[in-house]
């Protein structure tokens, strides 16, 4: 079991029919679609980078620093890294967003060219569970922020294991061994994610602070971000 509830919201015709109206309306009135989990998230992914990324000393410039956004979507967050990627990342470096939905790479790339980042960043259609040709174990940051939840509302399986234990071990082929996978996750706690990923020769690199609220004497945060590191 993937440990949610199915959901449309797993289904590849769902995203596909939204992305198709987003273009649209990029077209239409240049509405450029929806920051998942708000601005205040994407921000912290980019603190995030700078704190641990710009100033860790163990990277070198023998090849380029591969960066990965995985269900990129409309592209908002490796577009937005990309503004200060001069500053943020190792150089040389690769940006490159991926998405199983057709419609949502062509949005992306839109918007990359609408921001003159076209020659930047590169996006293209990528279904992390059929596809494996990115799982090379060469991406140096692997971004996923909402993916692996939309993954967890599918019933669909592969070869009868739920696809978002296949997730996991995609992200362990396609991390570099110095690499860090870093997610931002609205259905699972740290602890539930931990859960997945370290029985599966992760261990935790960092946790990101997020705002925490509290209800009736519990407390809880909208978001969890966390990054992983291989175990090795």
């Amino acid at each position: 079991m993937s440990g949610l509830p199915q959901s449309k919201l797993g289904t590849k015709a769902h995203w596909d029919s939204m992305y198709e109206l987003e273009v649209s309306n990029f077209k239409e009135f240049k509405d450029e679609g929806e920051i998942w989990f708000g601005e205040e998230s994407e921000e912290r992914i980019v603190q995030w980078i700078e704190d641990y990324v710009s100033n860790d000393q163990k990277l070198s410039a023998d090849h380029a620093y591969r960066v990965l956004d995985l269900g990129t979507g409309n592209g908002h967050l490796i577009l937005r890294i990309a503004e200060e990627a001069d500053t943020l990342l190792p150089q040389p470096y690769e940006l490159l967003g991926v998405d199983y939905s057709e419609k949502g790479v062509e949005l992306a790339r839109q918007l990359a060219e609408a921001h003159e980042f076209q020659n930047q960043v590169k996006f293209e259609q990528y279904d992390i569970v059929k596809d494996l040709w990115l799982c090379d174990g060469t991406w140096d940051l692997i971004l996923d922020k909402g993916t692996f939840d939309a993954i967890s509302l599918s019933s669909d399986t592969l070869d009868g294991i739920p696809l978002n234990q296949v997730y996991v071990d995609r992200i362990r082929d396609m991390l570099s061994p110095r690499g860090v996978f870093l997610i931002t996750s609205c259905n699972w706690t740290l602890d539930e994610l931990s859960e997945r990923f370290l029985s599966k020769e992760f261990r935790i690199h960092s946790t990101v602070p997020v705002p925490v609220f509290e209800f009736q004497g519990s407390k809880g945060s909208s978001t969890t971000v966390v990054a992983f590191e291989l175990d090795n």
